[in-house]
């Protein structure tokens, strides 16, 4: 088998979204003289940095916290929506994902219910870690975050930010149309995905995250496993 790493490397400064503006503050420390000895504390991080799953208690009150998402739900069959290519801060409706579909049936695939469905545009590609990954992502409609939920998958995951509304600070709750539609039909999110152009239609796919209690979301090591 070969494993296909879905999560980008996060270094010190890489940065989390908008609403935060923070970028990773990694302390690290060494000691010399006789062997060597390095110990690494995370001072600042956003739980929404680089690849990560979200749980609906990020946008329903008294919703679902990370660490009652069980594995199951972020591991599985998966299948890739091809909607490349895209512009910065294009919006992507019905009509986009439809026509993403009728390619993945010619190719003989389909979205079946219970799979986890990877919505794949290739921006984290070019821009993940940067201001411009969230600034000029391209974007979801309500209307395309509902069809995607009708599709009744067990997850979602993105290599894009797909919530037009938070691209820059000074948005409020109630305009979180995309993460609303999905999360609160109790669909775990997982985001900062790359590398989905290098996987097949169909794919064996994993997102397992940091157990932190409480929460709304925890950091992920994403990966895919392909027959060589």
């Amino acid at each position: 088998m070969k494993i296909v790493d879905l999560s980008p490397a996060v270094p010190h400064g890489f940065k989390g979204p908008p609403s935060t503006n923070l970028g990773v503050q990694l302390n690290v420390r060494t000691k010399n003289g006789t062997g060597y000895w390095q110990s690494t504390q995370l001072d600042l991080m956003s739980l929404h940095t680089g690849t990560h799953v979200e749980s609906a208690l990020h946008t329903v009150e008294d919703g679902e916290p990370i660490d009652q998402v069980a594995l199951e739900r972020v591991i599985g069959e998966a299948v890739v929506l091809d909607l490349t290519p895209v512009e910065p801060m294009q919006i992507l409706d019905v009509p986009d994902l439809e026509r993403a579909n009728e390619g993945l049936e010619a190719a003989g695939e389909s979205i079946r219910p219970g799979d986890i469905l990877l919505l794949r545009t290739d921006w984290a590609q070019r821009h993940i870690g940067t201001p411009e990954y969230f600034r000029e992502s391209p974007g979801l409609t309500e209307a395309a975050a509902r069809w995607v939920v009708e599709r009744a998958p067990k997850a979602v995951g993105c290599d894009f930010f797909e919530e037009p509304a938070a691209r820059e600070p000074g948005w409020e709750a109630h305009e979180f149309v995309v993460h609303g539609a999905i999360l609160g039909a109790g669909i775990p999110l997982i985001e900062g995905l790359v590398n989905l152009r290098e996987l097949p239609s169909r794919v064996s796919f994993f997102a397992p995250f940091y157990k932190f209690a409480g929460v709304e979301s925890a950091p992920a090591r994403a990966f895919a496993l392909l027959e060589d």
